[in-house]
């Protein structure tokens, strides 16, 4: 016996009728009822699944006719488990999908069922994730991703389940092929999450460039989409200094979005829907930038280490050539992207080595964040904001060190003072209290880099050469702000300045900021400049006591005192020279 057309048309209206309450009823669904659309499908699709049952109990069991009622039954669960799934019936879900997978696990490699049987495991490679059994939900991807390189290894001509419904003459030719290459990619995608929960960033880096690339084959993707997740793996090449091709997925970001602008937004017609997709491009617009600007960042601050490095080796790295420095050449390019070169010829793929270069990098960074900061104002959104500006900060800060002038050091160091003290006049501590003392301490740190270089300034006069006052009281004044910042950072973990002790309860990521604040203050107050010989006293005081009681945290937090043995070692010759010094000033006051 076989099937018929005429079996199924009450079947398959009822399916058609239960993915329309999906996929366009539940748009309007009230915000008191949620879920009043999808609750619908499931009872459609529940009496569905009951008819079915009757229907092949009618077959032999190793009929064609049985298994096409099989293979739609698996289907119909399988939306009944995303269902149950989407509202929050995680149990129910994993029961209808597990008794689907039954269904069709003998007949994967069958036309009839391979695309069901992949979007089964699919659904449960997520509901696994979902529930944090990472290895679970690996398991049957990996599951998916193998039946469909059989099929393809079989050439398997897969069906649809509208194919199933019909007769052979009605068989859609290369859509089942279509959905078995666009199930597949789906596999890639969730894999790469799989990999990136179990840490192994290098896999889940490459099943997200398999996912993109795949997209662009089939010309299955959403631009804005697409561009977000290119630009996000983009930060997982630079860091590895794959300079090349984290700067190609930019590019790549870059142009979706400018198609999406030029070819997508012009021909929506409905003003809403044109409206949000304006607002969906400004806002990744931004993100895009705030990923290029984060690129920059890295080339500027991994040169400084790639030079400092060898400037420490005597390697002489400043007159090497370029291929010396240069990241791996060989990347994976997209095809059918024309003009990404004029996107990726904005930067550099290459490391700096003389102030012109790192001035480039910094250039374009910089115009990044200004366009960042269109979007992310401070009046709306102002955490996202305040991380805007302290990159603005750190760029002026990284250019700094390629700058071997020491009065524009100064002068770049102030501008990256400047933008974060007018994020500390903006942000009300309370509510912002991380980026405040992210803020406070890296001010600290910059007015502390410019004394250094007031200080290195000084020491080049001429023995006969007096320095000018105002140069001292610079440099007192420098001392001053970086205590006052340091110590703002201080008063909001309640480290009090008569005390000095540490509360209870401090996380230990946070306390090696906290020791190295107390190792700069006590540096700090012993750099002060003054004829006075009380104030004098009253300094090296506040340096030993600062000295003293770095010394003492870093003993007893084991742990993060390792990280401070050269300082350990500075602060313990210091409290060793500073109580003599104390005393000889306490004698010549008395005197």
């Amino acid at each position: 016996m076989v099937i018929t057309k005429e079996s199924l048309s009450d079947i398959r209206e009822e399916f058609e009728k239960a993915h329309k309450k999906i996929d366009e009823d539940s748009k309007n669904d009230p915000p008191t009822e949620p879920f009043r659309s999808h609750y619908a499908a499931k009872d459609i699709l529940q009496t569905v699944q009951r008819k079915l049952k009757d229907l092949g109990e009618m077959f032999d069991v190793g009929s064609e006719a049985a298994l096409t009622v099989r293979c739609i039954l698996a289907n119909v669960l399988k939306d009944i488990g995303r269902i149950s799934i989407f509202t929050e019936e995680l149990s129910n879900g994993e029961l209808a999908l597990k008794e689907a997978f039954q269904l069709v696990h003998d007949d994967a490699d069958k036309p009839q069922a391979v695309n069901g049987f992949i979007e089964v495991l699919n659904q449960l490679g997520i509901l696994y994730c979902n529930w944090g059994n990472f290895e679970e939900s690996k398991r049957h991807l990996d599951q998916a991703k193998e039946a469909y390189e059989t099929a393809k290894q079989n050439e398997t001509v897969p069906l649809t389940i509208s194919d199933l419904f019909g007769t052979k003459d009605e068989i859609e030719k290369g859509k089942g092929l279509q959905l078995l290459e666009k199930n597949h990619t789906l596999t890639l995608y969730y894999l790469a999450q799989v990999y990136g929960y179990l840490e192994d960033l290098t896999r889940s880096a490459h099943f997200c460039h398999l996912t993109l690339k795949r997209q662009l084959d089939y010309n299955d993707y959403e631009h804005v989409d697409w561009a977000l997740n290119a630009a996000t793996l983009s930060q997982y090449y630079f860091p590895k200094n794959h300079l090349s091709q984290a700067r190609h997925l930019l590019a790549a970001a870059s142009y979706m979005l400018d198609r999406f602008e030029e070819e997508v937004i012009p021909k929506e017609i409905n003003p809403t829907v044109k409206a949000e997709k304006i607002e969906s491009h400004r806002h990744r617009s931004a993100d895009i930038a705030r990923c290029w600007a984060k690129y920059g960042l890295h080339i500027l601050n991994a040169s400084k280490e790639r030079l400092c490095r060898d400037d420490d080796e005597d390697t002489g790295s400043r007159q090497q050539p370029k291929e010396m420095l240069s990241p791996i050449r060989e990347i994976d390019r997209f095809i059918g992207l024309d003009g990404l070169s004029v996107y990726e010829d904005q930067i550099s793929d290459e490391f700096c080595l003389t102030l012109e270069d790192a001035k480039l990098v910094m250039l374009n960074s910089l115009s990044w964040l200004n366009k960042a900061k269109d979007y992310y104002t401070k009046e709306t959104e102002a955490s996202q904001y305040a991380k805007i500006v302290q990159d603005v900060a750190s760029l002026y800060k990284q250019l700094a060190f390629f700058d071997d002038n020491e009065d524009n050091q100064c002068k770049l160091y102030k501008r990256s003072a400047d933008q974060l003290e007018e994020l500390d006049q903006t942000l009300n501590a309370t509510y912002y209290q991380i980026i405040c003392r992210e803020i406070w301490y890296e001010l600290g740190l910059t007015y502390s880099k410019m004394l250094d270089v007031k200080l290195t300034k000084l020491e080049t006069l001429a023995a006969d050469e007096r320095p000018a006052p105002h140069a001292l009281n610079k440099i007192n004044k420098l001392c001053e702000k970086s205590i006052s910042k340091f110590q703002k950072f201080l008063d909001s973990y309640k480290i009090l300045a008569d005390t000095l002790e540490i509360p209870p309860g401090i996380d230990e990521s946070e306390l090696q900021p906290i020791l190295f604040a107390f190792f700069h203050i006590g540096r700090l107050y012993y750099k002060v400049i003054t004829p006075d010989k009380r104030l004098q006293l009253t300094n090296v005081k506040n340096s030993f006591r600062y000295y003293h009681h770095f010394v003492k945290h870093c003993e007893q937090f084991e742990a993060v005192g390792a990280h401070f043995k050269a300082e350990m070692g500075v602060c313990k010759e210091m409290n060793a020279l500073l109580p003599l010094k104390i005393k000889k000033l306490m004698n010549e006051l008395n005197e």
